[in-house]
């Protein structure tokens, strides 16, 4: 089965983007496409643009292992840039996700989306914090950490049951790794389902700014700085904004075993040759 796509990043955050609008995969097993296209084209995860069952433009996130997730900063963002140059006339416009309808906004190069309220805070040791920003993370409060380190601890506290029990996510929990720098804060963030150190995480980095606000007593917006890119974060009406560019890297076809796809259920037809004018 072939598959075209579009490669996109965000800060370094590599996505391949598939437009279901155009090509539905209504009844395939996307976590076995994700997992392929994933590891034959080098990218963190795989993005599936479509519409919501009340026309809306929607987004799904799959992790480059194939589990889907809930939500992906870099990667709602690299979908606002698609849909905005494919289908969405608007600058302002909504996209559902698996964490509800987000307010995106495009001016010029650069892409904002608001993440929504930080949930469920807390503070589990000295050096040590949690924040749900779509997907759960756990910040550590300290300096300067190498690649190395950063995998090998991120990889332990991902791992580490007992806190991912704690904060009521078995399943694993992100990690990010902050420390201050002159304009802002710097992140190295060890991703599930990537299971490495990315070179960028928007959930993290949002995450990351709303512990640095409560830790060091700094005001937002907060610049924070990965080894992809730097992310502005800010307060909007009661959620967290991250802003930053987007950048196309081409088009690509990946190739999907689909011997055995999900068993098709009816639905809805949707009408595909639309565009969200106005929206």
């Amino acid at each position: 089965m072939r598959i075209k796509a579009t490669k996109m990043d965000g800060c370094g955050n590599s996505f391949l983007v598939v437009d279901e609008i155009k090509t539905p995969l209504n009844g395939f097993d996307r976590v076995q496409i994700s997992a392929m296209l994933a590891n034959q084209h080098d990218t963190d995860g795989i993005l599936y643009i479509d519409q919501s069952q009340q026309g809306m433009p929607a987004m799904k996130i799959f992790d480059r292992d194939g589990t889907e997730e809930t939500m992906c900063g870099n990667g709602l963002r690299c979908a606002t840039r698609y849909f905005h140059d494919h289908y969405v006339s608007s600058g302002v416009f909504n996209i559902v996700t698996g964490d509800g309808v987000k307010e995106v906004a495009i001016e010029q190069d650069m892409v904002e989306v608001n993440l929504g309220a930080a949930r469920d805070y807390r503070q589990i040791d000295r050096n040590l914090h949690y924040a749900f920003t779509g997907v759960p993370h756990v910040v550590v409060i300290g300096s300067e950490i190498d690649l190395e380190s950063a995998r090998a601890l991120g990889k332990a506290l991902r791992e580490e049951k007992s806190l991912c029990d704690y904060v009521g996510h078995p399943e694993g929990v992100n990690v990010n790794f902050i420390w201050r720098t002159g304009d802002g804060i710097s992140v190295r963030t060890f991703e599930v389902g990537v299971e490495d150190v990315t070179l960028s995480c928007g959930t993290g980095s949002a995450a990351s700014a709303y512990v640095a606000a409560k830790v060091f007593g700094m005001a937002l917006p907060i610049h924070t700085h990965s080894p992809g890119g730097s992310l502005h974060v800010r307060e909007d009406n009661g959620g967290l904004a991250i802003c930053g560019p987007t950048r196309y890297q081409g088009r690509v076809i990946g190739f999907a075993r689909a011997t055995h796809p999900k068993p098709f259920l009816p639905m809805d037809h949707w009408q595909r040759n639309f565009a969200w004018q106005g929206i």
